[in-house]
């Protein structure tokens, strides 16, 4: 059987071009050290540049304001450590939350049912946050935040601004001085590049005390040997996402629209929490009422298909999806989503094969009488 990919957010394969370089890298004598003088050191410190300053022109920032990291967790708690009153959504990433929960005072901020920050309300008291985290593009549900709105209603305060944009980059455009963001985190794994390689953007004359210490890479930010092979292999990703994103996004958006129809059709009282025209192009997330997302997900993997409940930080886990519940979905519901995210290896045949196989396992699985959609948000 055929397997099928559709977890594109949890982690996308190596793009060609990444994949191709990487080849030739098996293939050469081992590379210095970036800090080493000679060289081979030399030359490893070019490679890794060239990388910084691809990824740079892609985010509109100046190349000592970007630091590579091992990936999106550490860049996101680098963001928040030391900080003593944060602002978070409720919607962000556990990447976020848990590490704004270690602050000295924590806040949720307002949303809306969508999960959009509600702009009319920051700050929340007259003390200013020292910091607001958002996520440009919700890792479940799609939704792409108006980053730069939150940034306008913070800008009479001392308050600076964080972006997660690890599901952002390389599906849509992100410019740091447009967002009008301090900070801003991404990742390499999640557009086709290496994982174990992410980066985090510090805007000039911000703040920052370093997370990792011992050693004077990184301008003295973060210690320890960088990869100039992991960062030459994102910044070939990121630049293929780029190159490609417009051809890609018509598709992408296409199939998501397929699947939103074929699942509407398929269970009349499917919710999307979100309107596709506010998302991410690759991302649907639909709860599917009566029916477990964990099970639904057990039942695709046995039919060859790679979908989510969720994130993949929360795989396996049996608990509600805080994301939905954040949105005022009801505990059955918030049991009961799938996440379908396409990417760069997916095909229109792929789309045909998993809706044929969708349908059979959606009929296959009859919902639950008492997961019916009235009554299900809180508050009805």
């Amino acid at each position: 059987m055929r397997r099928l990919y559709f977890d594109h957010n949890a982690s996308s394969p190596l793009r060609p071009r990444a994949r191709e370089l990487l080849r030739s890298w098996l293939e050469q004598d081992s590379p210095g050290n970036p800090s080493s003088a000679h060289a081979e050191g030399r030359e490893s410190r070019r490679l890794l540049e060239d990388a910084r300053e691809t990824l740079c022109t892609l985010l509109g920032c100046a190349p000592e304001e970007l630091v590579f990291t091992s990936g999106g967790t550490e860049s996101n708690a680098w963001a928040l450590a030391g900080r003593e009153r944060v602002g978070v959504c409720p919607t962000d990433h556990p990447s976020i939350l848990e590490p704004a929960s270690r602050s000295a005072r924590c806040e949720l901020l307002a949303i809306d049912a969508c999960g959009r920050v509600d702009v009319s309300r920051l700050p929340s008291s007259d003390i200013p946050f020292e910091l607001v985290s958002v996520g440009l593009a919700n890792h479940e549900t799609g939704l792409v935040q108006d980053v730069a709105a939150v940034a306008r209603g913070l800008s009479d305060h001392p308050t600076l601004l964080h972006a997660d944009a690890s599901q952002a980059f390389g599906r849509i455009p992100v410019d740091v001085q447009r967002l009008g963001v301090d900070l801003l985190t991404i990742s390499a794994h999640k557009l086709g590049g290496p994982v174990g390689c992410g980066a985090l953007v510090i805007r000039n004359g911000v703040s920052i005390s370093p997370l990792v210490t011992g050693g004077p890479q990184e301008g003295g930010r973060r210690a320890g040997t960088e990869s100039s092979l992991h960062a030459q292999l994102f910044a070939a990703a990121a630049a293929e996402a780029a190159d490609l994103r417009e051809e890609e996004d018509a598709h992408h958006r296409a199939w998501i629209e397929r699947l939103r129809d074929t699942l509407t059709d398929l269970d009349t009282d499917s919710i999307f929490p979100v309107s596709s025209a506010e998302t991410l192009p690759n991302t649907l997330c639909v709860v599917l009422p009566g029916r477990s997302g964990q099970a639904l997900v057990h039942r695709l993997d046995l039919e060859g298909v790679s979908v989510s409940h969720g994130s993949a930080c929360a795989s396996g886990s049996l608990e509600p999806s805080p994301v939905l519940l954040s949105l005022g979905l009801h505990e059955d519901l918030a049991r009961s989503s799938l996440r379908f995210s396409v990417g760069h290896t997916n095909t229109e045949a792929d789309i045909d094969e998993l809706i044929a196989r969708l349908t059979s396992v959606i009929r296959s699985v009859p919902p639950r009488p008492s997961g019916k959609k009235s009554g299900a948000y809180r508050g009805d």
